[in-house]
């Protein structure tokens, strides 16, 4: 492969900066994206349809960031961590070596934007859900 014939792909600081903004989902569709631009898209949707079940999982655990802030940051920062450290496991080597041979990522603009919209798609399930199961229980003064 020569530079004029490589895509561009997304980086572990992009991957971590659209997890942040957007959780596991922002880096679960740049991993498949990463994947799918080198012509991997089966490995590419396991990853994207794994990111989403994560994102599931991790949903279900209660948290209150009303009366838990605190414990709500600290699940967040969890989820970039871990998404960070599993991007570097499947890609990291790649990665090091897409850029050795001239490779281009993303512009950082674009992986803000991923973070955004995973975000809103989120909200937009979480208003979904509260809709059906209805809304949490406001929190018990303490006796």
């Amino acid at each position: 492969m020569n530079e004029q014939k490589l895509p561009s792909m997304y980086s572990l600081t992009q991957i971590g900066i659209a997890t942040f903004l957007g959780s596991a989902l922002a880096a679960g569709y740049m991993l498949a994206s990463n994947y799918a631009a080198l012509g991997r898209r089966r490995l590419g949707g396991q990853i994207a349809l794994g990111s989403f079940g994560f994102v599931v999982l991790y949903s279900l655990i209660p948290v209150n960031p009303v009366t838990q802030p605190g414990l709500a940051i600290g699940f967040m920062v969890g989820q970039v961590l871990l998404a960070i450290a599993v991007a570097n496991v499947l890609q990291g080597a790649m990665l090091k070596s897409f850029v050795s041979m001239g490779g281009q990522y993303y512009p950082m603009i674009r992986a803000v934007a991923v973070g955004i919209v995973a975000a809103f798609v989120l909200t937009i399930l979480a208003g979904f859900s509260m809709a059906l199961f209805g809304f949490p229980a406001p929190p018990q003064p303490n006796a």
